[in-house]
């Protein structure tokens, strides 16, 4: 089953470009899946979002029969797993906004969707607010460096307003969203 929503990476658009550059776009009069043309006449719409640096490229809608969704169901599920994050981490796709969880607690850390003005990264503990960011440049890429910094002092646990401040602190893409030039 594929994801409710599938976006693609500036990392991983070249895999799924190489992939779908021979399907062939929804036409409404057509049955036929967009992959193999077989019939598809169960077939299911995938709607596809090219995000670089935080902003959609292209857009395209296609059909796809129940065999090809599978297939590339398992294709988009092995490129989110591929991520660069800590083991102890993973990614939760999501068309607008970048979601990374902790495997082993309550911590998440996330952006806001991409077509906010106002982009912010945020730690959050069992939901509640922890630490929140402004990021220069893609936010998806700022939330994974922060991932990957806050881990490095992490691994044993502790006080994570403390490292997360001193992980926005050292970083020169984030600043805490508290600043006065906020």
């Amino acid at each position: 089953m594929l994801p409710d929503a599938a976006f693609v990476c500036d990392g991983c658009r070249p895999d799924v470009v190489d992939l779908t550059r021979h399907w062939d776009p929804l036409d409404p009069a057509a049955d036929a899946c967009s992959f193999c043309a077989r019939s598809a006449d169960e077939a299911g719409l995938v709607d596809l979002a090219s995000i670089v640096d935080d902003h959609v490229v292209s857009q395209g809608t296609y059909r796809l029969c129940r065999g090809c969704e599978d297939v590339f169901a398992t294709f988009l599920a092995d490129l989110y797993t591929s991520v660069d994050l800590p083991p102890s981490w993973r990614h939760t796709p999501s068309a607008t906004a970048a979601v990374f969880d902790r495997t082993d607690g309550i911590l998440r850390v996330e952006t806001v969707p991409t077509t906010d003005p106002d982009p912010r990264l945020r730690l959050l503990d069992d939901a509640a607010p922890v630490v929140e960011a402004v990021p220069r440049g893609p936010p998806r890429k700022r939330a994974r460096e922060f991932v990957a910094a806050f881990e490095a002092f992490y691994p044993g646990g502790g006080d994570d307003r403390a490292i997360a401040d001193a992980v926005v602190d050292g970083h020169p893409d984030l600043r805490p969203a508290t600043d006065s030039s906020d």
